[in-house]
């Protein structure tokens, strides 16, 4: 156990040469360019409230805000295979978080030029001269709402679209592309613009679905200004965010009903920023739809892999816990890939590949003073990962010794009683 424990350490001291090892081996050995990476943030709680450098309370994703916890950044690409990774500490706001992942790019990488693609989590205009700044690209959900005016009338203008229909003929979707000048000024007061394309599209599901949470959210806003006490230590995103207080020294607050007329002229419009001027708007919202992959590698992290709960308290410890769970993740995801490239079209998920792993049992039992091994029955889908893998399956009936020769390892050692 004490070995296992430092070898924890010795992964986390080798974890930047273990991803650009990988990054050699499944990339630029096969020729392989990474143009475009997804990046996006979650959250990993713990079952404690004792702060350190790395654990500590923040924004939970998990909606654990009693607990302490870390915050990992992850790249990925196209397929959904992980590039690398940086974990925070708890309290990071997701955006500070992007500066790192630039730098791990360039620098463990040795990638040039990316596209990086992001929710608009991350979309704050420091970052997005960071990426300009590193000679990168960037795709990010835009925050039309907090748009100038004129830039505003012009994405609610019906001029520029383009019309996609259903099968009956109807609009099912429409999109236009839109020149636009990102300028602001940094915290040195220095002036920057940044020139864009900025794609819009309007989907009318999209715009009842906007409209049926502005209702609920208006009715939770009703709910508080029949109950004043409790607007105050109401959660600005719900009901509040609909209501406008009238005379801070009586506490009177009424509907706002502007603010409620304001976003509903948005609804169904959805907008995307990008530095790519010459990528055609398709390309870019089919390279930000596939922002999807991300979302669904944490969900196979936190659930199928189960990289919570982490029974380490040292930060080293830690962080040498993540390393193993994203060794562990590649490989999952590698194996996704491989069964999608047979000839056959196999393809599995995540959870199917792991019971059918699960299956490759055997049993013990002892006949004539010896200990055999009996293979269960296993999953078809076993043995076709075994043969990808190119490993030997175990014979129906084995002996110890026949086991150790068939995958070439060692006779364990006789566990020894440590002393301190």
């Amino acid at each position: 156990m004490q070995n296992m424990y430092k070898a924890l350490d010795k992964l986390y001291k080798w974890k930047e040469d273990i991803e650009s090892g990988l990054f050699e081996y499944n990339y630029v050995r096969v020729g392989q360019k990474v143009d475009v990476v997804f990046y996006d943030v979650t959250t990993f709680n713990f079952e404690s409230f004792i702060v350190d450098e790395l654990k500590d309370f923040g924004f939970s994703k998990n909606c654990r805000f009693n607990e302490v916890q870390v915050v990992l950044g992850m790249l990925i690409d196209t397929n959904g295979m992980p590039v690398g990774y940086q974990l925070f500490p708890g309290n990071t706001f997701d955006g500070k978080t992007m500066a790192d992942a630039l730098g791990n790019i360039k620098k463990r990488f040795g990638i040039h030029r990316v596209i990086i693609v992001a929710d608009r989590g991350l979309n704050s205009k420091g970052n997005l001269n960071l990426i300009k700044d590193a000679g990168y690209g960037y795709i990010m959900s835009s925050k039309i709402r907090g748009m100038d005016a004129a830039t505003q009338k012009e994405i609610l203008a019906d001029e520029g679209f383009t019309v996609v229909k259903d099968d009956e003929g109807k609009e099912s979707f429409r999109y236009k592309t839109m020149p636009y000048s990102n300028i602001f000024k940094d915290e040195n007061k220095q002036l920057h613009i940044l020139d864009e394309n900025l794609i819009v599209s309007y989907s009318p599901k999209r715009a009842a679905k906007d409209r049926k949470d502005r209702d609920r959210l208006v009715e939770k806003a009703k709910k508080l200004l029949s109950k004043p006490e409790k607007i105050k230590v109401s959660n600005k995103r719900g009901g509040k965010k609909y209501i406008n207080q009238v005379d801070p020294e009586n506490t009177s607050w009424k509907l706002a009903l502007e603010k409620i007329e304001q976003d509903s002229a948005f609804d169904g419009y959805y907008g995307i920023q990008t530095s790519e001027k010459n990528m055609s708007a398709e390309d870019v919202m089919e390279a930000y739809h596939t922002l999807w992959k991300i979302e669904e590698s944490f969900r196979i992290m936190k659930s199928t892999l189960e990289v919570r709960p982490v029974f380490h308290w040292t930060p080293k410890r830690i962080h040498g816990h993540f390393v193993v769970c994203f060794l562990a993740f590649l490989m999952e995801r590698k194996m996704e890939l491989l069964l999608k490239g047979e000839k056959d079209d196999t393809s599995s998920s995540p959870q199917r590949i792991q019971e059918a792993l699960n299956t490759m049992q055997l049993a013990k039992m002892t006949a004539n003073n010896e200990d055999i091994y009996v293979k269960a029955k296993n999953d078809a889908l076993c043995n076709k990962i075994f043969k990808l893998l190119d490993l030997p399956l175990p014979a129906n009936i084995s002996s110890k010794t026949e086991l150790l020769d068939r995958f070439q390892l060692e006779e364990e050692p006789e566990p020894v009683q440590l002393t301190f």
